[in-house]
């Protein structure tokens, strides 16, 4: 608790602040004979943050309802600012999503990283890949059955999934899983 008349100083807050990000990020090293083909597990993580960004500006125009959810789709295409383009990033963002988050782990079961002390790096890496598989799927379900004869339950359930559950579980997962890299490293302790 403040003790009174006591007042916070603002510069040693920012150089707190600044400490804890040149310890934890800035000033970590790349570890040697780390390749492009080594980082499609950070380039997953910015496809799924590019998906998430993109994604929060379409839930603003899509209406999760049968009569009005093809109308909205068109609406974002052709009526906002830069709404097409938005909506082609989130429509092809999930391809190089997959094929980021397939290359990375080939090459981490090809270099045999997965084992001892890695396992359970492999174990959320395969949680976060049937996540990513799913949003795809959901994702899609909701393109393709804008104009189809689906109840609003059904609609609903399915949007709310994208949306809402399966990106938590996503977050859950890449917390764990960069927690653990954080312990274990990438090839050795970071």
């Amino acid at each position: 608790m403040f003790k009174p008349g006591a007042s916070i100083n603002e510069s040693q807050n920012t150089g707190i602040l600044k400490e804890i990000i040149e310890t934890n990020i800035t000033r970590k090293l790349i570890p040697k004979g780390l390749s492009w083909f080594g980082c499609m597990g950070g380039l997953s993580l910015l496809a799924f943050l590019i998906q998430l960004g993109t994604g929060i500006f379409l839930m603003f125009y899509f209406i999760p309802s049968p009569n009005e959810a093809a109308a909205s789709f068109q609406r974002v295409s052709h009526s906002v600012p830069y709404g097409w383009l938005i909506q082609r990033i989130h429509s092809v963002g999930p391809h190089i999503m997959i094929g980021m988050v397939f290359s990375h782990m080939l090459r981490i079961y090809f270099k045999g990283i997965y084992r001892h002390p890695r396992e359970l790096h492999w174990v959320s890496g395969a949680n976060l890949l049937i996540l990513t598989l799913l949003m795809y799927y959901t994702g899609g379900f909701l393109k393709a059955n804008t104009a189809a004869e689906l109840s609003k339950f059904q609609l609903t359930c399915f949007y709310t999934l994208h949306i809402a559950g399966i990106p938590l579980a996503m977050m859950f997962f890449m917390g764990m899983h960069f927690f653990m890299v954080r312990k274990t490293g990438i090839y050795e302790q970071l």
